[in-house]
């Protein structure tokens, strides 16, 4: 009984992240409840969540970024990394590159929202439609999140079921997914470089887009010191994979945020702001439905229907068809909602034909990192709409085709890089 209200609860919840009929906060937090009332998880199961590690670390480093944010830091950096690029197709590389070498550490949403009127500007100086532009940084900053642990919270929830499904015997370390992703990282700059000009549509600017040109912040101290502040804290996190004596990361990133309030660089009510509450929210409560999905045999089940399907043609095929699943999915609702949903999944199947789990769980973390085609997979995307005179319809071209570009380089490098049967 408690298998198929599971499954109904997995099956709700999917449809209503793809129909998007109500506020995903909303339904996040009643996939819990729901759960709770059906006699399927304990009530200390509910919030046990919120305070463990991978909330404590998305929530300090948001405030680490945004005190890079409102000093203007990642500002200053950018406009002078653009003023060096001669033709569109090298600012196009350093557009994508540098806003996902960003969002590899701080939110791909602050990133886009830093970056976009610098963008608009640059594209106006140059005489470039803002689209050219914007949609590149929008992939670039979505795309770029996998260089670590720490770039979106599907990075946080995929190390949480790696190492908790393990019971603690396999780890992720803090660049774990950068062999995947800086390689698709510059993949998407150099096909934005090479072929945007075929599949990105020209637009013009629109007012909002003028408006944005000339809004910028100044850089003092606060600013080198926001900067250090990151600097030493992702090195320590990095640091604390081989030296015992450091704390581990979650207490790192805690350290380095008190560090820019007590230092002046945020107030303690921008502190409190800096929090991504979606985020929190989508990594607490819908972890006891992983959980439950796991202690039920709810996710056995669906994992013994992938493999009777395609099980028999062999572990790659079942790494494509997860891949495209998760993809396809990815476009139309979260791509956080679909890494909560499918990474325990991808544990059980990869047990299931006796491939090593970790390696299909990173494979279903970058399929949903591929959410490029649809403004409705991650608020960056809709970000970009109107600064640049763009609609629905205009993201599905070039995200079709850099989601090939991703496919193709993901089959070939996972396996290698992540071996199914090590």
């Amino acid at each position: 009984m408690e298998k198929t209200i599971t499954l109904v609860v997995f099956a709700v919840a999917l449809a209503l992240f793809a129909a998007d009929f109500l506020p995903m906060g909303l339904v996040v937090f009643s996939v819990p409840l729901a759960l709770y009332f059906a006699g399927v998880i304990g009530q200390a199961d509910i919030f046990a969540p919120l305070v463990g590690q991978s909330i404590v670390l998305v929530v300090a480093m948001s405030v680490i970024g945004a005190a890079l944010f409102k000093t203007g830091m990642a500002e200053k950096i950018g406009t002078w990394l653009f003023r060096l690029c001669r033709g569109e197709r090298s600012l196009v590389m350093a557009v994508v590159l540098f806003s996902g070498l960003v969002s590899g550490f701080v939110s791909n949403t602050g990133t886009v929202a830093v970056l976009l009127p610098i963008v608009v500007s640059v594209a106006a100086a140059r005489r470039i439609s803002p689209s050219r532009l914007l949609l590149p940084l929008a992939a670039g900053a979505t795309i770029g999140g996998n260089i670590s642990v720490i770039g979106s919270p599907g990075n946080l929830i995929a190390k949480e079921t790696i190492e908790r499904l393990s019971d603690g015997s396999m780890s992720v370390t803090f660049f774990a997914y950068a062999k995947i992703g800086l390689p698709l990282l510059l993949a998407t700059a150099l096909f934005f470089a090479l072929f945007g000009r075929s599949v990105v549509p020209d637009k013009g600017a629109t007012a909002a887009g003028e408006r944005s040109v000339g809004q910028r912040s100044k850089t003092d101290a606060r600013g080198w010191f926001a900067l250090a502040v990151l600097v030493v804290t992702v090195g320590l996190m990095v640091a604390a994979d081989r030296v015992k004596c450091l704390p581990p990361m979650h207490i790192t990133a805690c350290v380095g945020a008190l560090a820019v309030v007590l230092c002046g660089v945020l107030t303690q009510k921008e502190a409190f702001a800096a929090f991504d509450m979606q985020a929190v929210f989508l990594l607490s409560f819908m972890t006891p439905l992983g959980k439950a999905m796991v202690n039920t045999g709810a996710a056995d089940d669906i994992a013994s229907a992938v493999v009777g399907v395609v099980g028999g043609h062999g572990p790659m095929v079942v790494m494509f068809v997860l891949w495209l699943v998760v993809w396809a999915l990815t476009q139309v609702m979260s791509n956080t909602a679909t890494c909560v949903l499918f990474c325990p999944i991808a544990w059980t199947i990869a047990k299931a034909i006796g491939a090593d789990p970790r390696a299909v769980v990173i494979a279903v973390l970058v399929a949903s990192s591929v959410a490029v085609c649809t403004p409705l997979s991650i608020p960056a995307n809709s970000m970009i709409l109107e600064p640049g005179n763009l609609r629905f319809k205009d993201f599905f071209k070039p995200g079709l085709w850099l989601s090939l570009v991703a496919f193709a380089l993901s089959m070939v490098l996972l396996p290698m890089l992540y071996p199914l049967y090590p």
